[in-house]
């Protein structure tokens, strides 16, 4: 079955009435139902649904997103895959730092961040791409070079008995393909499968759908294709839009009664959407009436559109709409800044959705690596980011020579320590703080296979570490990291309470699989965040800024494609159908940005105004002006289009300067200019206009 859930139209209700109903009526028993879905806070409202409605019959449903099902499967045939069955799950930030030291090892020959070649590997993962294929396929030097990272970067999680978020999935899919015993046990488990959001499935994540699908196996999956916005990250829409090709005897059924949103908002959002042609097709029907009429306004800057967003914002707070039920939504996170200084300035309480998240904080990931490092004592990648912390007097070179020691000797990090006074290149001194480190270290390990609970093991770990102690200065900065610690201790002992028998490996797990949008509050505070973000809330009042050709639509003519262009109108479809009562839509002349490449209302104003439910405040000059495919567009006069060495230039700031040599950056120039100061400054040409007064200058020109 394929359900079309349209915005607002309870698709969520739809999936957990129909996993009460197949148990009520006797269709399938719990143990014998999986339903999966993307976040964490999805999961748990399905879960307790569900509770609400069966009680103690829900208790043996398996129920989860994509990647703690896959970890589940993982860990219980870890010992038939080879696997070890405590393994560490490394998020974004273990992964940059794994490959941040490859890098150091392999020649480049271009200069890339950690973060894009984390891309190149998950990208390579999720398209089903093998070390093996990435290194027989690749026709350049750079290809070469990525591969061989990829190489490198796969053997050390080997290595460190470690997966990363893409590997639950690959590693699971390709356990049910090659491994006839566990791709027939698990075809043979569930006889119902429900797949939520499933317009954000990845290839990998629906060929593991096919995977698990038995010949007796029933498949719903719901979902909505107008709000695929994930295909930066691989989400492929097509998963929805092909469905009902490749299984057979579908029945689909549209979902398009929003009990959400006014008229005149979802008039709106049918009319912006209506223009993609890769969909299914729904018309949202509301039960509301018409409503505000939509706002659409024109501001001067970044700062002005900022100072008219809050002041319709707090006049509506006056009004008596919370502040946690006004959002301001955004294309990226660096829109925030006007916003953010506004609200301080306006003394408006506010609350920014997807800044650093808990677990991603200093003090916790030290902590979480230390508790990784007692689950699973092969991942010596957690505990390079903790030898020296807090300081053990172990310099640069201590630390190579255990790694060396360690990688020669074929050991675990525990076992190491307890031998630190046999490693060559450690001060006596250090070699003795890294054998008591290793007992401390054997004792938590013991008390885990003892039955420990997780919150135990945390405290013996701050007791021993001295984390603690290391943030006790007084110091306000210090003060907030010991309450972030606090509250680490205090979430393990939440987790002990609702899972007696998880321990510390359970703990980890279910840290390890937190998603972003599980950090919003709901505090009674002005929401800021981006569209991505929104996904999945709803708002009384929203507030879409920044609606720029280039910004909305972000997308830079020379890489347009129809596909691209879709997903953008998609995202702002998302953002429109979060608001239930009011709606503001606004963008700004002038917003200077690096490498602006487009001036102008978005054309999806234009698209939004096909429909009558509107107020625009926009001059007649202000039409959008749609891009063509491939086609480009001339930014405005703002700098030459070339620079070269001895130009004389001039800066709105620093006045004129010579330049004394000039790089292209994409679509924009790193300049180095002589003002005359001490030295040179480096500037690029995206944030100022930085014109060129005369071609070949000398020093007395700049007087």
């Amino acid at each position: 079955m394929l359900v079309l859930a349209g915005a607002g139209s309870g698709k969520t209700r739809v999936l957990t009435a129909k996993i009460s109903l197949i148990i009520d009526t006797g269709l399938a028993s719990p143990w014998q139902i999986l339903a999966m879905t993307f976040t964490n806070k999805a999961a748990g409202e399905m879960r307790e649904r569900v509770y609400q409605q069966l009680n103690d019959r829900s208790i043996r449903l398996r129920m989860g997103t994509f990647h703690s099902i896959c970890a589940w499967i993982l860990r219980r045939e870890a010992r038939n895959l080879g696997f070890p069955e405590n393994f560490s799950i490394y998020d974004g930030d273990d992964q940059k730092t794994l490959i941040r030291r490859i890098l150091k090892t392999v020649d480049v020959p271009m200069k890339v961040t950690p973060g894009a070649v984390r891309g190149y590997i998950s990208n390579s993962k999720n398209d089903l791409v093998s070390v093996e294929e990435a290194l027989s396929s690749s026709s350049t030097p750079y290809a070469e070079s990525m591969a061989i990272v990829y190489q490198k970067y796969n053997s050390e999680l080997e290595k460190c008995g470690a997966f990363d978020f893409d590997d639950l999935l690959t590693q699971v899919l390709l356990a049910l393909r090659q491994n006839n015993d566990i791709g027939n046990y698990y075809k043979n488990m569930f006889t119902r499968i429900l797949v939520d959001e499933f317009q954000d499935t990845n290839k990998v994540q629906n060929e593991i759908l096919k995977e698990l699908t038995g010949e007796n196996t029933v498949v719903t999956v719901v979902g909505d294709d107008d709000q695929s916005i994930y295909g930066w990250r691989g989400a492929r829409v097509e998963n929805i839009l092909q469905f009902p090709e490749e299984y057979p005897d579908v029945k689909t059924i549209r979902l398009e009664t929003n009990y959400r949103s006014t008229g005149n908002i979802l008039k709106a959002a049918s009319a912006l959407v209506k223009h993609n042609r890769s969909r299914h097709g729904k018309t949202l029907r509301p039960v509301l009436g018409s409503g505000e009429r939509v706002q659409i306004n024109q501001a001067v800057s970044p700062d002005d559109e900022a100072h008219y967003i809050l002041s319709a914002a707090r006049d509506l707070n006056s009004d008596g709409t919370p502040w946690k039920e006004i959002a301001v939504l955004f294309r990226t996170n660096a829109q925030s800044r006007p916003l953010e200084s506004m609200c301080r300035r306006m003394r408006i309480p506010y609350e920014v959705v997807g800044t650093v998240r808990f677990f991603e904080r200093t003090e916790i990931k030290d902590v979480v690596s230390y508790l990784r490092v007692i689950v699973n004592p092969t991942d010596a990648g957690s505990f390079r980011r903790v030898l020296n912390k807090p300081a053990r007097g172990i310099g640069a070179k201590g630390q190579l020579s255990f790694f060396n020691w360690l990688e020669h000797n074929g050991t675990d990090v525990v076992t190491a320590l307890e031998k630190g006074s046999s490693i060559s290149g450690i001060m006596k001194r250090a070699q003795v703080v890294l054998e008591t480190l290793g007992r401390n270290l054997r004792s938590c390990m013991d008390g885990v296979n003892a039955g420990d609970s997780a919150s135990e093991i945390v405290d013996r770990v701050l007791d021993f570490t001295g984390l603690q102690d290391l943030y006790g200065t007084g110091e306000v900065a210090d003060e907030t990291r010991l309450e972030n610690i606090r509250e680490l201790r205090s979430y393990a002992a939440e987790y002990d309470a609702r899972n007696p028998e998880g321990g510390l490996p359970g703990f980890l797990a279910e840290q390890s699989l937190l998603s972003s949008s599980d950090s919003y509050t709901g505090d009674d505070k002005l929401v800021l965040m981006t569209l991505h973000s929104a996904k999945g809330l709803e708002f009384d009042c929203v507030f879409v800024s920044g609606l720029e050709e280039g910004m909305l639509p972000y997308i830079k003519p020379q890489e347009y494609s129809p596909r691209d262009l879709e997903e953008e109108r998609r995202l702002l479809y998302v953002g429109i159908t979060r608001a239930r009562k009011r709606l503001f839509l606004t963008w700004c002349s002038n917003r200077m940005r690096p490498g602006s490449f487009s001036t102008g209302p978005s054309r999806f104003i234009t698209e939004v105004a096909d429909d009558d439910g509107h107020d625009t405040h926009l001059p007649r000059r202000a039409a959008a002006k749609p891009l063509t495919p491939k086609q480009d567009t001339e930014a405005p006069a703002r700098s030459a289009s070339s620079y070269s060495r001895g130009n004389l230039v001039k800066h709105p700031r620093y006045g004129k300067g010579i330049v004394v040599s000039a790089k292209r950056r994409g679509t924009e120039w790193e300049l180095k200019i002589n003002f005359g100061f001490d030295a040179p400054k480096t500037l690029l040409t995206g944030y100022v206009p930085i014109p060129v007064l005369k071609m070949k200058a000398q020093m007395s020109d700049i007087d």
